[in-house]
């Protein structure tokens, strides 16, 4: 099982109460991470994430630690339980960035830790809540 983190307990509190302050703070939390970690897929020259399906819309598929995206490649059957797992890392302000060239290949949303916290975003979103959470104190 999964040590569970800050993000872990904040997405819990916006499950259990969706509240603007609550997703201010989980979203603040999500931003101040060093890294999103994604498993990579692609030819190694062109590297990119793994994106998965929900409710039949592609997700791209996050995760808050390197771990974490590994776990999700081995329980998907993406890699063997002893094989290595490729993962990217992005900065968040570099995902940001990236958002708009996801969205032009058709990627509905970002989801974070799937399976674990599960909390997600339009894909579109993502600037404006990083403006949003850089101005909340």
């Amino acid at each position: 099982m999964t040590e569970a983190t800050a993000t872990d307990t904040l997405a819990e509190a916006v499950a259990a109460e969706p509240s603007t302050a609550n997703q201010e703070k989980l979203w603040k939390a999500t931003f101040s991470l060093e890294r999103w970690w994604f498993v990579q897929r692609g030819e190694p020259d062109n590297p990119q994430p793994f994106v998965g399906v929900h409710a039949d819309q592609p997700f791209l598929m996050a995760f808050t630690s390197a771990e974490r995206a590994r776990t999700f490649a081995v329980d998907n059957g993406l890699a063997g339980p002893d094989d290595e797992v490729l993962v990217l890392a992005l900065t968040p302000a570099d995902a940001v960035v990236q958002a708009p060239v996801w969205l032009q290949q058709g990627i509905a949303a970002i989801t974070f830790d799937h399976g674990i916290a599960g909390y997600f975003a339009p894909l579109g979103n993502l600037p404006a809540i990083r403006s949003h959470v850089q101005d909340v104190g």
